[in-house]
């Protein structure tokens, strides 16, 4: 007997969304059980829905794949995330992979390569397509091959090293704001804090920060 595993698309875009139905619509092994254009729409159906992946993309309003992502992780560790986006940069593959992301496809992927890796996900596994893996790799090789002196955490106040921390694992002001017990305006200031003493330009950058410095794990 088959164990067909419920799939959910988000997209803000509907042709993305039919299309990727259609791939997966003779594929006995998946069932599309729903497809949603935001994260708002997916957190208000997820429980009636219980899927087993999502296929997510990146850019998208309200809240972005890597936000969502993180999210999912937290709340329903047991939902897998496919990020499937014409996004590629090296930046966001981290910054996705960090918020529990297990797979990331590029949409320019052939239907073959995406039932590949969900496949691959039902069992458990990670999957990356081939150009994204190479990017995976070269940024792994750079955190090793950076020569630059790591710049000192002690800089930081306690409470900027927490919200730095917070960042780093996904959290939205918001989520940071209410788990620190402080206002979104506070978690703002010390975020701007933050990049102006380690000389950083966005939450991008602050990610890799930590996971140089050790203060994540990769």
């Amino acid at each position: 007997m088959i164990n067909t595993k419920k799939i959910i698309i988000v997209d803000d875009h509907k042709i993305v969304r039919d299309g990727i139905r259609a791939m997966l619509l003779c594929n006995k092994s998946f069932s599309v059980v729903g497809d949603l254009a935001s994260g708002k729409e997916l957190f208000q159906q997820l429980n009636s829905l219980t899927p087993d992946i999502v296929i997510l993309d990146i850019g998208m309003p309200e809240m972005n794949g890597v936000e969502i992502t993180g999210k999912l992780n937290r709340e329903y560790p047991a939902v897998k995330v496919l990020i499937l986006s014409a996004n590629a940069s090296e930046d966001w593959i981290v910054s996705a992979i960090k918020a529990g992301a297990v797979g990331f496809l590029p949409k320019e992927c052939s239907s073959g390569e995406l039932i590949k890796a969900l496949r691959h996900i039902s069992r458990g596994e990670n999957y990356y397509g081939e150009s994204i893996a190479s990017i995976i790799y070269r940024s792994y090789v750079n955190i090793l091959r950076d020569k630059e002196s790591p710049k000192r955490t002690e800089e930081l106040t306690e409470r900027e090293s927490d919200v730095l921390k917070a960042f780093s694992e996904g959290l939205s002001f918001k989520e940071i704001a209410d788990k620190l017990c402080i206002s979104p305006r506070t978690v703002e200031s010390h975020k701007i804090n933050i990049l102006n003493k380690l000389e950083l330009k966005n939450t991008i950058e602050m990610v890799k920060y930590a996971i140089k410095n050790g203060i994540i794990d990769l």
